[in-house]
């Protein structure tokens, strides 16, 4: 056992600690949340006050504009100056003038006035010593703009003071004879707002001056400041290290000498438009609203830190006793892996209370007690347990064995030793690889079981082979099951394996059955297609001649009526037997179905193709059919199509192949006929562009519905599902069965069409009626083209159809044309909760792969197994084969072709779930409720 060297700590100290860190933890939270708080209002209030001054300067400039453009007009009436500028000017009336502007100056506190006449000539001036001139350039430009808008005017120079000039119209007459402009310095503004508000103003400019006090870092100089002093350097300071002023926000603390200040920075032209370019900033000295703000903080983590050591301490004393209590049964709970049960109980009782009201720990007193008691007596127990199952695993039917880290065999049970004729004993310590076979198709297997040795897979899941005492080989499934922990007598995998030979051998038949057919041992129609489609595609692209021979057995239907279904089998063997004798090695032969064969001559011109006809022909008419106590003489309908001149592609040359052998047929039967485009050929393929034609308007025209047959559930006799089976009526009136024009259609395009026709009609119908569930049949195109099922998934998303009430019919053949495209349709539909139905079951011989690795629910065996399953054990035997298979991977077996109570009863005596036939019920156009019963009394009692 592994020494735990891990330090020992009390729920005493981890309670402790973590409550420690947890109330530090909302403690620093809280400090930090109030922190931010404050701050925020702090930010808050400064943006606040911040806008009020700048509003409270702007209506202070905005007044003093207005006082001197007033006084303006006052001056300009009292001092009839417009009589000035348009009279003679006399020296006595301009010394007149000078001393009238000489009074308004000291009354008025107007620094500079000056006249102009209305070519904007200075007529006459006076000004303090102490004025500001407005810069040249800029004179022009106002008193232009006055005179042409006859509207005063007021600007902000800051040469190199700062100074608002207003300039009033004077009219005479209706008309502007010149301009009065007066002059204020706003010193005194700026030092009286600066004492009001509390707050230092600086007004900075970007004209140049000479002398002036110059902040060269953000190109200004300083044109005004209240208490300059102090703020001068701290201004120098700013510019030193912010890129201009637009940088500084209010919500900031600038640190300077100790003090913390506030900057509010607003550009001089939304104080007074037309003026200076520059910028207007408010210093507030923060220094006691900062130091406020920390002590806010300082008191509130004082605060804070109480509280969080006095509830650390109260919890803890409230942990206390709980805590003894659980420290005195930790301590008394390990006597129980010693087996000291009487020790247990005697410790638990003593702390065990009776009181009313009880707590968690003393119902994990109470339950420990139990527990001591139940363990005490399951311990007696334990030893018949283990032999019980030792005799368990002695007498299963699978292969159980335990294997150590390095593959090598612990135990196993009493069948494995049987099968390998060793007892176990002898088999302890061998290699598990050594007993299976391993080649270089499951040289992976041996790379996996070392990967679950060192433990990099958990579960490894394999076939293999293994010989048993008899020399007979056995396939086994071996599951590989990684424990968790290595036993201590070095057990680390647990292996089962479950004898598959009878699986295996009748998957290698059905393998073989996918490619050919059971009766005659000929390749079936689909091998032949692909071996067909390779030829042709030869043919083409080396121009090696072929030949394809159509033909099927003339009056082979008498035969079967006149002497049974055994005498057409033994025909169809004798042709077969025949085809294999007569042709090449390089020919490929097939039973494309019922008495239809086709034998594909490579390197073949049309005199050997003819040459085969003929011969084969008199072969059969040379060899009577003897069957019982009747004789037949026998024939064959050839038709012959040459590679690659009489067709464009496969279809068509199976189509006009299919043509000749119609006119063999028609010649007199035991005939052969080479396909030609004239004659019935032509007639043929009219047959067909017709059939086309009215395919393709009665899309358009909907004259395509269902007729439904009922599928009945053999076990309760009830409806499960109707078979939506697709009818054309045509202009006549007549109904016509898809059999009739279905080969033309399947070598068209309009498959495609079809399939979603029928889809969208079962989507209606299903809409319309709530309680029905049916199932429709697919064509192979269906599961190549991903655009078919997006109605389907619209009708689920919308709630318009509830996908398990639609089975989706496809047959074999159709599934394995594609594989993969047909599993990535098929699953995503799964998915969505559509099911699958592969129809015709066993007429291809598919696969039990595709049954294993397709998402398929139901399997529809196809009739020409069912129609003699009454009376032939062999079909009996095949029915029951594909019955147990389908079963084992949870899939439904379906029997179509259902036609007599005797079929029917064998049927349920195979296990077969569900029923369809002109017995259990003929297609309708109407839909019968699907809780209806249909069969009864053939059930009963069988």
């Amino acid at each position: 056992m592994r020494n735990d060297t891990n330090r020992f700590w009390t729920l005493r100290r981890k309670g402790f600690v973590l409550l420690s860190l947890l109330l530090l933890t909302l403690g620093v939270a809280f400090g930090a949340l109030n922190h931010w708080n404050l701050r925020t209002q702090f930010k808050n209030q400064q943006a606040v006050r911040n806008a009020a001054l700048r509003t409270e300067f702007k209506e202070l400039i905005e007044r003093s504009a207005d006082r001197l453009q007033r006084l303006g007009v006052v001056l300009a009436s009292l001092g009839r100056l417009d009589r000035f500028i348009t009279a003679p000017r006399e020296n006595q009336t301009a010394a007149r003038l000078q001393g009238f502007f000489s009074s308004v100056r000291y009354e008025l506190d107007v620094e500079r006035i000056e006249l102009f006449d209305a070519a904007g000539n200075s007529v006459l001036s006076w000004s303090s010593s102490m004025a500001n001139a407005v810069p040249q350039d800029r004179l022009q430009d106002v008193l232009s703009r006055v005179l042409e808008t006859e509207q005063p005017m007021t600007i902000l120079t800051c040469q190199p003071g700062c100074s608002l000039h207003a300039f009033v119209p004077l009219l005479s007459a209706g008309r502007n004879v010149g301009i009065l402009s007066l002059s204020q310095m706003i010193t005194d503004l700026v030092l009286d707002f600066s004492a009001g508000a509390g707050t230092a103003v600086a007004i900075l400019v970007a004209s140049p001056g000479t002398g002036e006090k110059v902040l060269e870092a953000w190109g200004l100089r300083v044109a005004a400041l209240s208490n300059p002093q102090q703020l001068e350097p701290f201004l120098r300071n700013l510019a030193e290290h912010y890129p201009g002023p637009d940088m500084l926000t209010a919500d900031q603390w600038l640190e300077w000498k100790k003090k913390k200040f506030t900057v509010y920075a607003s550009p001089l032209n939304d104080i007074l438009a037309g003026g200076e370019t520059g910028q207007l900033m408010f210093i507030v000295d923060a220094s006691a609203s900062a130091a406020a703000l920390d002590q806010a903080n300082r008191d509130a983590l004082v605060v804070v830190g109480m509280s969080l050591a006095i509830a650390e301490v109260l919890l803890l004393v409230l942990l206390h006793a709980p805590l003894r209590r659980i420290q005195h049964l930790a301590s008394t709970l390990p006597l129980l892996a010693h087996g000291n049960y009487h020790k247990v109980n005697e410790r638990l009782k003593t702390l065990s209370r009776l009181v009313e009201w009880k707590d968690e720990i003393d119902i994990l007193y109470a339950t420990s007690i139990r527990l001591a008691h139940q363990i005490e007596e399951h311990q007696n127990t334990l030893a018949a347990e283990r032999d019980f199952i030792q005799g368990l695993l002695d007498n299963a039917q699978v292969l159980i064995l335990t294997q150590t880290r390095d593959g090598r065999i612990r135990t196993v049970n009493e069948l494995t030793s049987q099968i390998l004729g060793r007892p176990g004993e002898t088999l302890k310590n061998a290699r598990f690889v050594e007993l299976i076979e391993i080649d270089n198709e499951t040289s992976d297997i041996a790379r996996n079981l070392e990967k679950l040795f060192s433990n990099l897979l958990h579960r490894l899941e394999h076939e293999s082979v293994l010989t048993c005492c008899d020399g007979t080989k056995r396939h086994i499934v071996w599951v590989h099951t990684r424990l968790g922990l290595e036993q201590e007598n070095g057990i680390a995998v647990l292996s089962i394996g479950l004898d598959a030979t009878e699986r295996v051998q009748a998957e290698s038949r059905i393998r073989w059955l996918a490619n050919h057919d059971s009766l005659t041992g000929l390749h079936n129609r689909l091998w032949f297609k692909d071996e067909l489609e390779r030829s042709f595609a030869e043919a083409e692209r080396n121009g090696t001649p072929a030949a394809l021979l159509l033909f099927d057995l003339d009056h082979f239907k008498d035969v079967n009526d006149s002497s049974g279904h055994a005498a057409g089998d033994a025909l169809l063997c004798l042709l077969a037997n025949e085809l294999q004798a007569r042709a090449r090695k390089s020919d490929v032969l097939a039973r494309l179905g019922g008495d239809e064969f086709a034998v594909l001559m490579t390197g073949t011109d049309r005199s050997g193709a003819e040459y085969f006809a003929q011969d084969l022909n008199q072969r059969l008419t040379e060899k009577p059919f003897r069957f019982g106590d009747r004789s037949y003489r026998i024939s064959a309908s050839i038709g012959i199509a040459l590679i690659p001149e009489h067709g464009k592609d496969v279809e068509e040359l199976m189509a006009n192949a299919d043509a000749a052998m119609y006119q063999a047929k028609k010649a007199g039967r035991g005939r052969w006929h080479l396909f030609s485009h004239s004659g019935e050929e032509r007639a043929q393929i009219s047959h067909r562009a017709y059939w086309r034609n009215v395919i393709a308007q009665s899309l358009d025209q909907k004259r395509l519905f269902f007729h439904y047959q009922p599928v009945v559930d053999v076990a309760t006799g009830l409806v499960a599902y109707h078979e939506a089976l697709l009818r054309l009526k045509l202009d006549d009136g007549r109904i016509v069965l898809p059999g009739e024009y279905m080969d033309v259609i399947l070598r068209s395009d309009l498959m495609s069409a079809i399939d979603s026709y029928v889809t969208r009609e079962a989507i209606e119908i299903l809409g319309k009626v709530r309680s029905a569930r049916l199932s429709i049949n697919l064509s192979a195109a269906a599961l190549t083209d991903p655009g078919w099922a997006e109605p389907l998934k619209q009708a689920a998303r919308d709630g318009v159809l509830a996908p398990e009430r639609l089975l989706l019919e496809i047959t074999e053949t159709a599934a394995i044309a594609d594989l993969e495209a047909a599993r990535r349709i098929m699953d995503e539909l799964t998915d969505i909760g559509f099911g699958f139905a592969m129809d015709d079951f066993g007429a291809g011989f598919a696969s039990f792969h595709y049954l294993r690795h397709l998402p398929i629910k139901h399997v529809k065996i196809d009739r020409s197994f069912i129609s003699r399953l009454a009376n032939d054990d062999d079909d009996k035997v095949f029915v029951s084969a594909l019955t147990t298979l389908a079963h084992g991977y949870r899939q439904k077996i379906v029997a179509e072709g259902v036609e007599n109570a005797q079929t029917l009863i064998r049927l349920r005596e195979l296990g077969v779930d569900l029923v369809q036939g002109f017995f259990i019920g003929r297609p309708d156009r109407r839909l019968k409720p699907a809780t209806m019963s249909v069969i009864d009394l053939p059930l009963v009692g069988s």
